[in-house]
């Protein structure tokens, strides 16, 4: 189905080719030439505008550095799929042969909707193998994305002369247009595929303080492949079971912009370890953060590392709550509104920069769907230690053979952190004892689903090539 869509959209020939000159002139003393009109193409189903408020300003444009290349006024413009399939669409920029600077002299960066790109030199960006107009002499690739049927986003292009430009770049100019080609897809960010998952309440639950989407049950269809050593050929003997806890809203981001993205979870054990060999509860020199954000992130730990580059830049760097509980005696609804509050221990930070953490007994105490005697709002309303047989043995993150460490530590000592234990229940342990551990990440927002039904049988692979 996928391959007659891209045959049918060649045929057609969906090449949708800017006519915008962007970055016409960036010299060290010489204006800007600026766009003076709306530029609108249009091709079957799908629309590109560009719109006459995404003129950049540089008038005697001189290196910048990337805080102040970030404030200058963008290009902008909308994409529309008016079409009923996804469109996966790939931006790039053109040189074209006019431009008298180096390409490497420019930086860019790229946002898509409200997730914020990163200031990147152009020719570190991948390059296209051929130009896409005649009077370009190379081409590089900005970013992909999916577009849902019968959708629109919009885009930010921000281009500036890097701060390290010597001198022999001075009065030349750089020009280029953009150049976006879209292809009919099957593929869908994960974010689609939960949204429309809503409605299943046995499998899906939005009754957290900030109704984030979440996964319940005891085996609910959240499955799928992640650290694979070929994403190209995705299968279970290639790659290791994750499973998606939820969507998450308003997520902070390591450079400070905020995006709703996917939490997700190994399946299975990483292996017994202690959350900090000192007996300490400080998570931001916890030998445990520091095994999971190195060796086991740069792939030298001994077993179950993260094996490549496409497994590691899936991953966000996220700002992870580190508010602790003076007691085990509470409700999932108190153990999420104390996670992200300030009670800690004294001299603790209340929050972490991150990739890889564990995750919160709310996450566990939310993942429950309850049973016929038991059902998931009394579970809810009942303190996670005294949780009964039906709210635990219904809950996916419940593992009957090993207990599990989460993020969180105990407020009162400086010692303790919570786990969730054999017989269900979530209290405090020694940071120096061994229990197992489930790695936790945030895939980036711009990542999509190719295909599964997120089954054990099927899980969801994600297109990381």
């Amino acid at each position: 189905m996928r391959k007659s869509y891209k045959i049918i959209l060649m045929v057609i020939s969906i090449l949708l080719i800017g006519s915008i000159i962007i970055g016409t002139s960036y010299s060290m003393w010489v204006k800007t030439a600026i766009q003076k009109e709306q530029n609108i193409v249009n091709s079957s189903c799908f629309d590109i505008e560009f719109t006459e408020s995404s003129s950049i300003n540089l008038a005697n444009a001189i290196p910048i550095s990337d805080e102040a290349g970030l404030k200058k006024r963008p290009y902008t413009f909308t994409l529309k799929n008016t079409c009923n399939m996804n469109s996966k669409v790939t931006i790039a920029l053109d040189v074209l042969s006019t431009s008298t600077m180096s390409s490497s002299a420019i930086k860019t960066s790229l946002t898509k909707g409200n997730k914020s790109g990163t200031p990147t030199l152009l020719t570190s960006l991948d390059k296209k193998a051929e130009v896409d107009i005649s009077d370009a002499k190379e081409a590089y690739i900005l970013g992909t994305d999916i577009i849902g049927a019968n959708k629109s986003k919009s885009y930010s292009l921000y281009l500036w002369m890097d701060e390290a430009v010597t001198v022999a770049e001075a009065s030349k100019s750089f020009n280029s247009k953009a150049v976006i080609v879209n292809t009919a897809t099957e593929e869908e960010p994960p974010i689609e595929i939960l949204g429309r998952k809503i409605t299943d309440t046995t499998q899906i639950a939005t009754d957290d303080p900030d109704n984030n989407i979440r996964f319940i049950g005891s085996d609910p269809d959240n499955y799928m492949y992640f650290n694979c050593d070929d994403y190209l050929n995705q299968s279970d003997s290639t790659c290791e079971k994750w499973r998606i806890i939820g969507m998450f809203q308003n997520m902070t981001k390591e450079d400070g912009s905020q995006s709703t993205l996917v939490k997700i979870i190994r399946a299975d054990n990483l292996g017994s370890n202690s959350w900090d060999s000192r007996i300490l509860n400080n998570w931001i020199n916890a030998s445990l953060k520091t095994t999971l954000n190195d060796d086991y992130y740069n792939g030298t730990y001994d077993t179950g590392a993260l094996k490549n580059d496409l497994t590691r830049n899936a991953i966000e760097s996220v700002v992870w709550n580190l508010g602790g509980s003076d007691t085990i005696y509470i409700t999932s609804s108190t153990f999420y509104a104390y996670e992200r509050d300030t009670k800690v221990y004294t001299g603790r930070l209340t929050t972490w920069t991150g990739k890889i953490g564990l995750m919160y007994p709310s996450d566990y105490g939310y993942a429950t769907s309850g049973g016929e005697q038991t059902d998931r709002t009394t579970c809810l309303t009942t303190n996670i230690v005294h949780w009964g047989y039906e709210c635990f043995v219904n809950d996916y993150l419940y593992k009957n053979s090993y207990g599990q460490w989460t993020l969180t530590s105990n407020s009162s000592n400086g010692y303790t952190a919570f786990r969730v234990n054999t017989d269900g229940y979530v209290n405090n342990n020694n940071t120096n004892e061994f229990e197992g551990v489930l790695p936790v990440a945030y895939l980036k927002s711009d990542i999509s689903i190719s295909q599964g039904d997120g089954s054990s049988s099927s899980p969801y692979q994600l297109n990381l090539n």
